[in-house]
């Protein structure tokens, strides 16, 4: 696997300055945080250089909206937030289990399994709000629903990806939750991608939406 560490894409997330970026996440609960901060612990035990995430920030990112410009169309914003909040209520309650930890070319993250809904909430945002919100080479039929672990900040990662190969690690049981609602939050990219102590603070939240009846 051809590892794509920050140094790649850092000069672009510079550009960005301090404008926020949009996303609707999932906020894993503290219940599961244990569990994932152990196998954290293995992987820093064998490399502590890479970018660990801080467990308050552990969630799982369902869709991109994209930057929060300084000329904010105000009536546009809150269209899309909208057309979000329809979209999620059309979406009953479901279960998540978070079993197995594996790797994208950039990040060593823990396997979601929630029947498909989040790829539903992935897809009908695109769908629905086609040139209005970013569009990813990792959504639609490229999306996989996880949780971030730990980002490569070098391009030496063996160890760890040998780590994560093993049959204990690949299986290894999180524990379940469940899902009712979804949440809106800007995002501060330099801050998100900077050292533990800073992570916390690149989250802000904009707004949450009920799954099912919750938000009818």
């Amino acid at each position: 696997m051809q590892v794509t560490p920050i140094s790649d894409y850092w000069n672009q997330i510079l550009n960005t300055g301090d404008t926020d970026y949009a996303g609707l996440i999932y906020r894993v609960p503290p219940r599961l945080w244990r569990s994932l901060i152990s196998v954290q612990n293995e992987l820093k035990g064998l490399d502590e250089r890479q970018l660990y995430t801080n467990p308050s920030t552990f969630h799982v990112p369902i869709k991109g909206l994209g930057y929060l410009g300084e000329k904010l169309d105000r009536s546009e914003y809150e269209f899309v937030l909208s057309k979000v909040r329809d979209i999620v209520s059309e979406i009953d309650p479901f279960e998540v289990t978070v079993r197995g930890v594996d790797a994208f070319s950039s990040a060593i993250y823990a396997a979601v399994e929630d029947g498909g809904n989040f790829k539903k909430i992935n897809k009908a945002i695109n769908e629905s709000l086609r040139g209005k919100v970013d569009r990813s080479p990792f959504d639609d039929e490229e999306f996989v629903p996880h949780v971030t672990i730990a980002t490569f900040a070098t391009r030496d990662v063996t160890p760890l990806l040998e780590k994560i190969k093993k049959q204990e690690i690949r299986e290894w049981e999180f524990g379940l939750s469940g899902v009712f609602e979804v949440e809106a939050v800007q995002i501060n990219l330099l801050l998100a991608l900077g050292p533990q102590e800073t992570q916390d603070s690149a989250f802000s939240y904009i707004r949450s939406f009920w799954l099912g009846k919750f938000n009818r």
